[in-house]
């Protein structure tokens, strides 16, 4: 295999569509105006493919140049393997609707009931024979997405790594959601009646404060977090039922709250909106599928999130 490889790399490869045009034309006239080359040009590389192969390849008869024996063994499978070449080069083309391509997509149970359907349904409209499997997210796999073969992942994020590439598909601030009867939906809340009640935390990836309390403590102030819970929509159900506080993305308050009897309360602090992105690894940056396969999730998602968003300014 090594000495294969020697031989083939001391060879000049571009010789052989010469020779296929010659096998096809049996002209050299022809043969230059087919590749657009002089016929000095196709003669000078008719004499190096002689050297290549030890064979003259072609004899001149009234009729036109005749292939060898050996020239003709060459053309029963330089034809395929001209072609095989051009596919490892070109990528494959991708069609929707014969592919029976697979995705992996990390996401929130949040991204998967609320951003997601749309996804499913164009899916299984363009693309009937595609699978996708719903994983998911937590903050390691910002730097596991090639090892876990994620192709892409729905979350927030201020800091990736170098290999991981994004894009943003819409912003969102936090809301507060609390059951119809909390006492605060009739005294209204300030930020130290916010802080002085019990909380409840979404933790994905089990982290122990979430940012709302990072911007309380530059007020100075804390919260009283009794309840840690890893799902969005499980969060909503467990808080129905009680006097905590849930503090929540908007578009999954204005999405769900209504059908666990919560109020949406706004936020009594000052907060800058955060983006949420679309991420995959390098690797599948020019890969046919996956192009296709973000484009969609991006055109979706911008559309979901910005109408949650034009709702709320409403």
């Amino acid at each position: 295999m090594i000495l294969a490889v020697e031989n083939l790399s001391s060879s000049d490869l571009n010789l052989l569509p010469v020779l296929q045009v010659l096998l096809e034309e049996r002209s050299v006239t022809r043969a230059a105006g087919r590749l657009n080359l002089t016929q000095p040009a196709i003669s000078r590389s008719l004499a190096r493919l002689r050297k290549l192969f030890n064979d003259p390849l072609f004899t001149r008869t009234p009729q036109g140049l005749a292939p060898t024996p050996r020239a003709e063994a060459v053309a029963l499978g330089l034809q395929q393997s001209l072609q095989d070449i051009v596919q490892l080069i070109e990528p494959p083309q991708f069609i929707p609707l014969e592919s029976q391509h697979s995705f992996r997509l990390a996401t929130t149970d949040y991204g998967a009931q609320v951003l997601l359907p749309e996804v499913v349904k164009r899916l299984s409209q363009e693309a009937p024979g595609v699978s996708l499997e719903i994983i998911p997210w937590r903050q390691q796999l910002l730097h596991e997405l090639d090892a876990q073969s994620v192709d892409l992942a729905t979350c927030t994020i201020t800091d990736a790594p170098a290999v991981v590439h994004g894009r943003g598909v819409g912003q969102d601030k936090f809301v507060c959601v609390v059951r119809s009867s909390h006492p605060l939906v009739a005294s209204g809340m300030d930020v130290r009646r916010y802080a002085s009640h019990s909380h409840a935390l979404i933790t994905m990836g089990g982290e122990r404060k979430g940012a709302v309390d990072y911007l309380l403590e530059e007020q100075g102030l804390t919260r009283n977090v009794v309840l840690r819970v890893p799902h969005f929509v499980a969060a909503l159900a467990l808080v129905a039922n009680t006097d905590y506080i849930l503090t929540v993305p908007y578009g999954l308050a204005r999405s769900c709250a209504s059908h666990y009897d919560l109020r949406i309360l706004p936020f009594p602090l000052e907060q800058k909106p955060f983006t949420y992105s679309i991420i995959w690894h390098e690797r599948y940056m020019k890969e046919p599928a996956h192009i296709w396969f973000r484009q969609l999730i991006y055109e979706e998602l911008t559309r979901v999130i910005g109408e949650l968003q034009e709702e709320c300014c409403v």
